[in-house]
């Protein structure tokens, strides 16, 4: 303590003093910890003022109050040399007036320290300088791109003893999720036009092919009707007739510079019809109803493959107008849907059953290609194949509601999508704003858009008919797609695409 002698009651010591003194040494105090039965009875002569009064004022000092007179302080080395020279004719008011000059000198250089460590700290980043004792504060220049609503709140930066040249600093906004740009993501919009009218019973399948500057769609009905649409111009070219009971599928293509169409129908027949002339001829007959073709090329030449209600499945060579091959047993319950493509050199058709599986086959040896698709809980009615990241990927919907993915060698599922409150009863792969997306169709009404990479819903569902949607088709025109949609409702309509911003 700076003022007045050294007070051997607020030094502390390590530890006893090995030779006894008989007097205080200048500037050193003598030990306050561990006293015995000497203490206590030196403490117990003492007057009130020197034992402190449990508020900090006894001979103990200090500056915190309740330290005085605790008795876990008084046990230990039988110490009394601070008894011995305690100055105990010291009264008590000039005891008092000397501690409180010695707080007041203690709070005044804390205070002192404080500013003074404060102005230290804080005068660089008020005003851009400052003197830290002596050295140099290099100046901090930062510099902020000016922004709207959001507010940029930054650490500032300690000065450094020594001159440094900072590197201006551009700032990252924190935007809201409105502010940040997103990848744009397709949507179904409103109706695109007016409905297709010219079926009389509900229309249970579609396809389209390209033939000059023109997108020709071709549905079949429950009325036994085949019918061609101009799909830009919104109206009916033709209707052709052959079969005697319902068309349930039809797939076309083009031969050359020839537009063609498969169909198969409740007769039992397959019929191949020539767009142009509009005139069609039987290929051959099943045992029984034929609920799905397919087709694409196989060895150079196109070659359909249809499925009936025996779960058979036949071949035909479209070059030569006829059947390839014997019928083959591909399920032991009826075959819904059919779809074809190519697995590498290897031309492949995918089949779904009642039976609630799915069978991949190769269209050249008419033999199944790796395991059977198990996974539905109920029959399968829709099947699709595409490339998803470089992969062919199948997609199924069925009886349970649900859409599953799978990988098209392994026959493992890589996932599934939920929606539909009923049947999913058609799918159809396509490039929507430069990603691979999925449609679906069900008998709730609905058709949906799904992201089958991620496997979410994109945009909401869109009531497209009253009934069920029983054909659903992602057509490419001229400029972008057409996603069309059949219905019980006997109508064909098309749907507007649109990027939605902000994603699903």
């Amino acid at each position: 303590m700076p003022l007045g002698e050294p007070e051997p009651s607020r030094a502390p010591s390590a530890g006893p003093v090995p030779v006894p003194v008989p007097g205080p040494v200048p500037g050193q105090g003598l030990p306050r910890g561990g006293r015995g039965a000497e203490w206590e009875a030196a403490f117990r002569a003492s007057s009130h003022d020197q034992r402190g009064d449990g508020r900090g004022d006894g001979p103990e000092g200090g500056h915190g109050g309740g330290h005085g007179d605790r008795p876990g302080e008084r046990a230990g080395d039988g110490n009394d040399a601070f008894f011995k020279h305690a100055p105990a004719e010291e009264k008590p008011d000039e005891v008092r007036a000397r501690r409180r000059r010695a707080a007041l000198v203690s709070v005044t250089l804390v205070a002192a320290l404080t500013l003074a460590g404060g102005i230290l700290y804080f005068g660089p980043r008020m005003f851009g300088t400052g003197d830290g004792g002596g050295g140099t504060v290099a100046q901090v220049t930062t510099s902020i791109t000016p922004m709207t609503p959001t507010t940029l709140t930054t650490a500032p930066p300690t000065p450094t003893p020594t001159a440094v040249t900072p590197t201006p600093v551009t700032p990252t906004p924190t935007g809201t999720p409105a502010e940040v740009e997103q990848a744009a993501v397709p949507v179904l919009g409103k109706q695109d036009g007016k409905s297709l009218k010219g079926h009389t019973k509900g229309v249970q399948t579609l396809s389209a092919v390209r033939t000059g500057d023109k997108t020709w769609l071709v549905t079949g009905g429950q009325d036994g009707r085949v019918r061609l649409w101009d799909l830009a111009g919104h109206k009916s070219l033709a209707t052709m007739r052959g079969h005697s009971e319902e068309v349930y599928a039809v797939a076309c293509v083009m031969m050359g510079k020839t537009p063609m169409a498969v169909s198969g129908g409740y007769d039992g027949s397959v019929r191949l019809w020539n767009l142009k002339t509009r005139k069609g001829k039987v290929l051959g007959w099943h045992g029984d109803a034929v609920y799905a073709v397919a087709l694409t090329k196989v060895k150079g030449r196109y070659v359909a493959v249809t499925g009936d209600a025996n779960g058979y499945l036949k071949f035909w060579d479209l070059s030569k107008r006829k059947a390839t091959g014997k019928m083959i047993r591909a399920h032991r319950k009826p075959v819904n849907w059919l779809s074809a493509t190519h697995i590498g050199d290897r031309a492949v058709a995918v089949s779904a059953s009642e039976d609630e599986t799915l069978r991949l086959w190769d269209m050249s040896s008419r033999k199944q290609y790796g395991k059977t698709y198990k996974g539905h809980t109920k029959g399968v009615y829709s099947v699709a194949l595409a490339k998803v990241d470089g992969k062919t990927v199948v997609a199924s919907g069925g009886k349970d509601g649900k859409i599953r993915l799978w990988d098209a060698k392994s026959g493992k599922t890589i996932g599934t999508m939920s929606g539909h409150k009923k049947i999913v009863y058609s799918l159809s792969f396509g490039t929507m704003s430069d990603r691979t997306v999925l449609l679906s169709g069900g008998t709730d009404g609905t058709i949906r858009l799904w992201d089958p990479e991620t496997r979410k819903a994109l945009g909401k569902p869109v009531k497209a008919h009253k009934s069920g949607v029983y054909a659903v088709g992602i057509v490419p025109m001229d400029k972008g797609v057409a996603v069309v949609s059949a219905g019980k409702d006997k109508l064909v309509r098309l749907w507007k695409s649109a990027d939605d911003a902000t994603g699903s």
